[in-house]
């Protein structure tokens, strides 16, 4: 959904939970498509649906064929789906009530975040004229069915898939003039230099978010004061960075900060390289964490930056000169991903890179050292490790994945076996009109 925002995603998932919601109240607006069991299958729920393969599919509009061959295929996956509940309830399987609502829970701070915070939230439920309680309710079930029908598919359907090495190694050679090639790779190290604001710059983004505290102190609302006075993208979501893998931020000192909190609370001023923080937990689920933030940005004044570059360009001659770049790397770089393995990037396929920078590095030979790049936070410094040409790919490169695809396959073509069975076993209608 590359040209579809997040926030049409969540206002059509609305729309349709809204149009549920009405029907549930008693207004003539839906219609049973479809039943199983005493379950049943709304018009809502395919219109809902169908639009979202369209934002998937990336398309506003289909023809009437193909219209009417993809809400055939959605209605099947629908009664797929209901009729796997109802056999998983019938076979005992159960998911309790705290893990449908905590999933209920992350859906609703999902949306939140996409949507542009609390407030912004409030008002779409208002404009589809549902509660909070109400959007609770209606995800319960439509997550419970989902939950439900995913564990009797591992419990009775995928512990039957077994794809041996003999099996990929076959498909393998079978069909390797279909396989796509392994495009050309580079590898890189880098040592990443940012420019330091002077102490003044610092002091002065330091009393600034002070001042946001005091307000947050008082009675403040955490989401408002962020929406108003952050200088971070996520502002305009109420600070919220969603659901998070601390370690995927490359940002220690955050890290730390978000460790030491306990869910709702909130930290004092935290300094990294982006500027001065204030730091609240709102929830923990398994290794990720859900986080919002108030930033003051702290920036390089032009003099800082000057500074920076003289310092890169030096750096770049003592590894001209024969210093050794994972010395250098441990010492100087910024990027605390990389600067203390050597500053290893490691692979990168050559056509991801931004074409300025494919440019800069197209007649580096392996080993070399190119220009200092400048970019949006600081300099770079980077030395390329080696190149691979496009190749067809190896059996070991591409194992694991001809192995999913294999399983994939095998399981798709179980399913619809086991769906077969269950409607063999429990009632089951489709109107005639679907």
């Amino acid at each position: 959904m590359k040209k579809i925002t997040a926030l049409l995603f969540l206002a059509t998932a609305l729309l349709g939970l809204s149009q549920v919601a009405a029907q549930q109240s008693g207004e003539v607006v839906d219609r049973i498509i479809a039943v199983v069991e005493d379950k049943a299958v709304l018009q809502s729920e395919l219109e809902l649906e169908y639009r979202n393969r369209l934002m998937q599919m990336e398309r506003t509009m289909l023809t009437e064929a193909e219209e009417r061959e993809l809400k055939a295929e959605i209605v099947e996956a629908l009664v797929s789906e209901l009729l796997m509940r109802v056999h998983a309830e019938k076979v005992g399987i159960t998911i309790g009530d705290e893990e449908v609502f905590s999933e209920v829970e992350k859906r609703i701070e999902e949306g939140k975040r996409m949507i542009g915070g609390e407030e912004a939230f409030q008002k779409q439920l208002e404009r589809e004229g549902l509660t909070v309680q109400q959007l609770r309710e209606l995800w319960s079930e439509k997550l419970k069915t989902r939950m439900l029908s995913e564990r009797l598919m591992y419990a009775e359907v995928m512990r039957d898939i077994k794809v041996t090495e003999k099996d990929v190694r076959d498909y393998y050679k079978g069909h390797l003039g279909e396989l796509p090639s392994r495009p050309a790779t580079i590898s890189l190290a880098q040592i990443l230099i940012l420019p330091a604001a002077s102490d003044g710059i610092v002091s002065a983004a330091r009393a600034k978010l002070e001042e946001i505290e005091k307000l947050l102190e008082a009675g403040g609302d955490f989401s408002e004061l962020a929406t108003e006075y952050s200088e971070g993208p996520s502002a305009k979501s109420g600070g919220s960075l969603g659901y998070i893998d601390l370690k995927d931020l490359n940002n220690p000192e955050f890290e730390d900060a978000v460790r030491k909190l306990t869910v709702g609370e909130v930290s004092g001023p935290v300094l990294t390289e982006f500027g001065y923080h204030l730091i609240k937990l709102e929830d923990v689920s398994g290794e990720k964490v859900l986080v919002s933030h108030i930033l003051v940005k702290v920036e390089g004044a032009e003099g800082d930056w000057e500074s920076t570059a003289r310092m890169a360009e030096q750096i770049r001659e003592q590894l001209l000169d024969g210093a050794d770049f994972a010395e250098m790397a441990a010492l100087h770089s910024a990027d605390h991903r990389t600067k203390d393995s050597g500053g290893v990037v490691g692979e990168v396929v050559l056509a991801n890179l931004p074409e300025h920078f494919r440019e800069l590095i197209a007649d580096i030979p392996a080993g070399g050292i190119a220009p200092v790049v400048k970019e949006e936070r600081g300099y770079r410094i980077v030395k390329v490790l080696g190149r691979a040409e496009d190749r067809a790919y190896s059996f070991e490169e591409a194992r694991e994945e001809l192995k999913g695809l294999m399983e994939n396959e095998k399981l798709q073509g179980q399913m619809d076996e086991y769906i077969e069975g269950l409607k063999a076993v429990y009632y089951m209608e489709v109107k005639k009109e679907n």
